[in-house]
């Protein structure tokens, strides 16, 4: 009885306590497997034709929510690439796209087309490194 206190017991919950540990299933979630070199270039060109799409609509006067609307989309896309030499530069753009969106909700037009110009030429570089 001894034996079973101090050794089986504690083997037993530490096997039980393994067996349920979150770290042996961690995936992202939705996510089953890493995305082809194909799917990563598709989602570079989604992200700077989204980009485009919302500093063209900007630029012409285009409500608040339309270039919003445009502004996620580009943010949701950008996530799709999960390339580790694109990470920084996808980082700051995205940061970028982020602070658009901040200063447009702000009603400053003119920083807001300044940030989404530099989140498109941070996109538009990682085309020419991917």
């Amino acid at each position: 009885m001894h034996l079973l206190k101090k050794y089986l017991l504690p083997l037993l919950l530490a096997l039980s306590v393994n067996a349920l540990s979150p770290m042996a299933t961690a995936t992202a979630a939705g996510k089953t497997e890493n995305a082809s070199t194909e799917e990563v270039r598709q989602a570079l060109v989604d992200s700077v034709k989204a980009a485009e799409d919302a500093l063209t609509a900007l630029k012409s006067g285009a409500s608040e929510e339309a270039v919003n609307e445009h502004i996620s989309n580009a943010r949701q896309l950008i996530k799709r690439v999960e390339i580790n030499r694109l990470d920084v530069i996808r980082t700051r753009s995205a940061e970028s796209l982020k602070k658009a969106r901040q200063a447009l909700n702000n009603g400053q037009k003119d920083l807001a087309e300044d940030f989404l110009a530099n989140a498109l030429k941070g996109f538009k570089e990682m085309q020419s490194v991917f």
